[in-house]
């Protein structure tokens, strides 16, 4: 019996997707780690070659709703709202893409998505939540699917932010005031940023 399984192993370890190790320093292999698996490696032919894509590490409930109703953070760096809106979908276990909304090509391409003139906002699938407001944020995000209580795998990292309209244009050259023309500091052109209005 012994022997079995540990003939057993090997052709286990031969179908799995990934290894990893639990807290205790214990291998194991299978097709979805835990969320607290450390040293996960993915298996097969060209594992070494392969990127492994993050969402496959995702609990399952999260890589669901991930799948359904993907989300979107558009924001800009200098902005309490923004920050206070990354921070509770990180809190929210939330995996999500964020796009910066700072330039004048951002502005306008926010406003062809539908997201009118306030940051931060959300898109939850198609729906668009404009303006922060934790309740009505958190309701949408588990009417979608969102479980609370389910952390991300250790060591999850979000996305860097990355321009809505594309690349980030060359800086322009900054006139003794110490600002660009037209430029109010802490603003993105044309767009206010702010919390929902409570309802």
């Amino acid at each position: 019996m012994l022997l079995c399984a540990l003939l057993l192993v090997p052709a286990l370890a031969a179908h799995a997707q990934y290894k990893w190790s639990n807290a205790d320093g214990q291998v194991n292999y299978g097709d979805q780690p835990p969320h607290d698996a450390r040293n996960v490696e993915r298996l097969g032919v060209n594992a070494g070659s392969d990127v492994v894509d993050p969402a496959a590490l995702l609990p399952f409930e999260i890589r669901r709703a991930a799948r359904d109703f993907p989300v979107i953070l558009y924001a800009r760096g200098e902005c309490g709202f923004c920050d206070d809106a990354r921070a509770f979908l990180k809190a929210r276990s939330v995996p999500f893409v964020e796009r910066s909304v700072s330039t004048a090509e951002d502005v306008e391409a926010f406003r062809r998505l539908g997201g009118g003139d306030q940051l931060p906002a959300m898109a939850l699938g198609r729906q668009m939540l404009r303006g922060y407001n934790a309740g009505t944020w958190s309701d949408a995000l588990t009417s979608a699917g969102y479980p609370q209580g389910v952390p991300l795998p250790h060591g999850w990292q979000w996305p860097a932010p990355a321009p809505l309209a594309g690349p980030a244009p060359a800086p322009a050259p900054v006139p003794e005031s110490g600002y660009a023309p037209g430029y109010a500091p802490g603003h993105a052109p044309g767009v206010t940023a702010g919390n929902a209005p409570n309802r």
